[in-house]
């Protein structure tokens, strides 16, 4: 089993991208391409998970607000689970209920580390993909605004477009978080994106925080930009997961400098091949 992360608190200098890779998966991160603009607790917030095991691999990204430390306890929660899911050999797997239930142990988590003396406001979107040997779907979850690509011959999909949070209880930027308030299995159910893409004819699986697509920060047209990069990544030198991972974050971070907006930015890619093999 391999664990590897890209944490917000370790990247500081803008404009630069952190890669990270395991075979066909590849984790990016940027403070971003400029500086940002709104008010903001750490200088970077973001991070990315790559989980490997015998039976498959998760990957994961998310982004922190008041803090990286809800981004990163998020991810911590994530990742005995994703032990567990990538073990070998395959089991049969009720993918929604074990996605709702790792989302209520991330939210509980943070919310004791709060509770505890940590800071009370910090909080996260949390995107994560499951990839399995011999399993036809890929599995993936997301809460907040941080976005899960699928990407085919046709092009880029967002299988996470975000939810708004109902007008009731609105939070301060109209996302859905983990670590805003206590949570059940039904409230989460309602706010998350859950469910099973077909593998065959995958180019790649692409996720990625919102500052390669906040409005005014980062680029205009996601899905587009996620595909062109996908195709630029099966003629580039060495591994194309790495080149797709890079060529993502360097989408964002060359859109921040050219808005002199930045936001921080991280992606985690999964590389097919380039007919879907």
């Amino acid at each position: 089993m391999t664990v590897r992360t890209l944490l917000g608190r370790d990247h500081h200098a803008l404009g630069e991208i952190a890669i990270d890779a395991l075979d066909r998966a590849a984790l990016a991160i940027s403070l971003g391409g400029a500086s940002k603009v709104y008010a903001h607790t750490d200088p970077n917030e973001d991070a990315a998970l790559l989980v490997s095991g015998a039976g498959g691999l998760l990957v994961a990204v998310a982004d922190g607000h008041g803090g990286a430390d809800a981004a990163e306890i998020a991810l911590g929660s994530l990742t005995p689970r994703a032990e567990q899911w990538t073990a070998g050999p395959r089991r049969e797997l009720a993918w929604r209920d074990e996605a709702i239930a790792a989302l209520l142990d991330a939210n509980r988590t943070i919310r004791e580390a709060a509770a505890r003396g940590g800071r009370r406001l910090s909080r996260t979107t949390l995107a994560f993909a499951l990839i399995r040997e011999g399993d036809p779907w890929i599995r993936f979850a997301s809460i907040g605004d941080s976005h899960v690509f699928h990407v085919t011959p046709e092009g880029a999909l967002d299988l996470a477009r975000a939810k708004e949070h109902d007008a009731g209880h609105p939070p301060s930027d109209g996302t859905y978080f983990l670590g805003f308030g206590d949570e059940t299995e039904a409230g989460l159910a309602d706010k998350a994106h859950v469910g099973s893409e077909p593998l065959p004819r995958t180019l790649a699986v692409v996720l990625a925080t919102d500052g390669l697509s906040e409005r005014g920060v980062g680029v205009d047209e996601p899905e587009d930009v996620v595909a062109m990069r996908t195709r630029e990544a099966t003629s580039a030198q060495g591994p194309p997961a790495i080149a797709l991972a890079r060529g993502v974050a360097d989408a964002a971070v060359s859109a921040q400098r050219r808005r002199r907006s930045g936001d921080n930015v991280a992606v985690a890619a999964v590389w097919f091949g380039e007919h879907g093999d």
